[in-house]
């Protein structure tokens, strides 16, 4: 009876908790713009990023933009910024080329990362008011719940060889996916959510800042603060 007791009660934990609902993230299908103003050149990306400092209430001072290189970046978003070169190679035409050599470039493309909150421009939101009571009924079995959160402003500057400044565009990103994490979500399994969701705004906005640059009459124009994507 005791037995038959302790698997009733487990079943009935296994029925509350369920599956993990997990975010799912729709990813853009991103095509190479094709313009002749890409066709052939050469690409020097020179990535920047800033957020405010640990541990700091709101209204905390912000770190100085610093080269990508030469920063620690929070683990749920740093794979799409580390691969920022495999995101630019589908924003150009296949003949075109990313160098690392500034002296070889015939464009600079200048970004600027700038994270609203110190856990990173893209992270996941534990909801405390949500899991705790769930946690305590299940006796911390139940699946966990979060919000995967986007907040960040980037800055895309396209200059010419010259350096001189082509085309400018600032996009605000702000989104939240509600997402649920299982017993067995550890570790990178647990933050592909985050890293999804980096990349698809740096895609979208990348895709739309070569587009935008590649209109004559958009050419030595810079705009600044357009609607929140």
């Amino acid at each position: 009876m005791t037995m038959l007791k302790f698997a009733t009660a487990g079943l009935a934990l296994l029925l509350i908790t369920g599956c993990a609902s997990r975010a799912e993230i729709d990813m853009p299908n991103i095509k190479p713009v094709q313009s002749l103003a890409y066709e052939h050149k050469t690409f020097y990306p020179d990535i920047y990023y800033s957020q405010p400092q640990a541990n700091l209430f709101s209204g905390a001072a912000t770190q100085a933009m610093r080269p990508l290189g030469s920063v620690k970046l929070p683990r749920a978003s740093s794979p799409p910024m580390k691969n920022f070169d495999l995101l630019l190679r589908e924003q150009l035409p296949s003949t075109s080329v990313i160098t690392h050599d500034a002296r070889e470039k015939d464009y600079r493309l200048k970004v600027e990362i700038q994270a609203h909150e110190n856990r990173g421009p893209v992270y996941l939101d534990y909801l405390m008011a949500k899991n705790l009571p769930m946690n305590l009924l299940t006796f911390g079995i139940a699946n966990e719940d979060f919000d995967v959160i986007a907040d960040f402003e980037v800055v895309y500057c396209l200059y010419d060889k010259d350096e001189q400044l082509l085309y400018r565009k600032d996009y605000t990103v702000k989104d939240s996916v509600p997402h649920q994490t299982g017993n067995f979500d550890l570790g990178d399994r647990m933050l592909m959510p985050a890293r999804d969701m980096m990349k698809k705004y740096l895609q979208l906005t990348m895709n739309d800042f070569f587009i935008q640059a590649s209109q004559p009459s958009l050419r030595h124009v810079a705009v600044v603060s357009p609607p929140a994507i």
